[in-house]
C-alpha cells in the first residue's frame, strides 16, 4: 500500500508514457536492428558461423541497455519522445538501473545463445539452407517443445504485461530498477 503511493506520479512531475508509444517506439527500434537480424540469420543458415552469430545477437542484446544508460532512451524511444528516468527524482538511470530493465531479455538472450549452439552441433544442421527450414528444424530438435525455453522466452512479455496494471505504467523490469517511462 505504501509502495503505491510512493509511485504516483506528483503533481507537475512528468507524465508516463502511453502503451502505445512505448510499442511503436518498440517496433522502431526493431527496425533500427534489423541489420543485426539479417546478420543472425545469414550468419545461421549460409555462413554456418557460430561465432558471428554470437556476434550479430551480441550487438543487439547491447543495444538497450547501453542506449537507455547512455541517453536515457533507444533510438525508438527518442524518436516517440519518450524516455526511461529514475522513479524517485525523474533523473537519468544509472548504468545498474539500465542492466535491471534488461533482466528479462538478457534471460532470452542467454537461452536463446544455448538453443542455437546446440543447433549448431545438431545433426542435420549444415544441410539448412532457407529460413523456413531453419524453422521447421528448430521445432523439431529436442529443444522445440522445451517448457523452461518456451516460459524464458515469455519473460520479457510477462514482465510487460505489468503496465496494464500499475497506476504509472511501469512493467515489471521498471519496478525491479526503480524506473519508470515518461513522456517528454
Amino acid at each position: 500500500m505504501q509502495e503505491t503511493q510512493q509511485t504516483k506520479p506528483e503533481s507537475g512531475s512528468p507524465q508516463p508514457a502511453k502503451l502505445q508509444r512505448r510499442f511503436i517506439a518498440w517496433l522502431l527500434d526493431r527496425a533500427v536492428l534489423l541489420p543485426l537480424t539479417i546478420g543472425l540469420l545469414y550468419s545461421i543458415i549460409d555462413m554456418k558461423s557460430l561465432p558471428f552469430a554470437i556476434m550479430m545477437m551480441l550487438g543487439e542484446a547491447a543495444y538497450k541497455p547501453i542506449m537507455e544508460a547512455l541517453y536515457g532512451h533507444t533510438l525508438g524511444k527518442k524518436w516517440m519522445k519518450i524516455q526511461v528516468v529514475t522513479q524517485k527524482g525523474f533523473g537519468p538511470i544509472s548504468w545498474n538501473q539500465s542492466l535491471l530493465r534488461f533482466v528479462p531479455w538478457a534471460a532470452v538472450f542467454y537461452a536463446t545463445v544455448f538453443v542455437i549452439i546446440r543447433h549448431f552441433q545438431a545433426e542435420g544442421f549444415m544441410e539448412i539452407d532457407s529460413w523456413p527450414a531453419y524453422i521447421e528444424f528448430g521445432r523439431e530438435h529436442p529443444l522445440g517443445e522445451n517448457i523452461l525455453i518456451a516460459m524464458v522466452n515469455y519473460l520479457p512479455l510477462f514482465s510487460i504485461m505489468w503496465v496494464m496494471s500499475d497506476p504509472t505504467r511501469r512493467a515489471l523490469h521498471d519496478r525491479l530498477a526503480g524506473t519508470i517511462v515518461v513522456s517528454y
